[in-house]
């Protein structure tokens, strides 16, 4: 079962995002912070993160360059989110390894559909 952490301190969006996870058969491990993120990926075999941009204490580009720098997650698939439509903020994602970007509020099936997406791209490379 691939297991998908959340990572958002506003939980509401929390709530709604592990929900739907759930009913497309995903488990869910949720952390408010990239602090927490990071403890929590010691803790739990995660497949894929998605993570809020702007959270207290260790932002999302934070918490990537924090992943990729750690060489056991340096190929982790993640997704980031934000409301902020600002195009330097995808161009700044992407330089630190973000894998998607969805800007809020966007359609559950879209969220999917990217976890799906990078899924099957893990998948694929390592059956290489």
């Amino acid at each position: 079962m691939t297991t998908i952490m959340i990572v958002d301190d506003y939980i509401p969006s929390h709530r709604l995002m592990s929900f739907v996870l759930e009913q497309h058969g995903y488990t869910v491990v949720t952390a408010v912070d990239g602090e927490q993120a990071l403890r929590r990926l010691e803790q739990f075999a995660v497949d894929l993160v998605v993570t809020d941009l702007t959270m207290p204490r260790m932002d999302g580009i934070e918490l990537v360059r924090a992943i990729r720098a750690d060489e056991r997650y340096a190929t982790l698939p993640i997704i980031m989110i934000t409301a902020s439509p600002k195009e330097q903020d995808e161009v700044k994602a992407a330089g630190v390894g973000v894998n998607a970007f969805l800007t809020k509020p966007f359609d559950s099936d879209d969220l999917v559909g990217e976890i799906e997406r990078l899924m099957c791209q893990l998948s694929l490379k390592r059956s290489d």
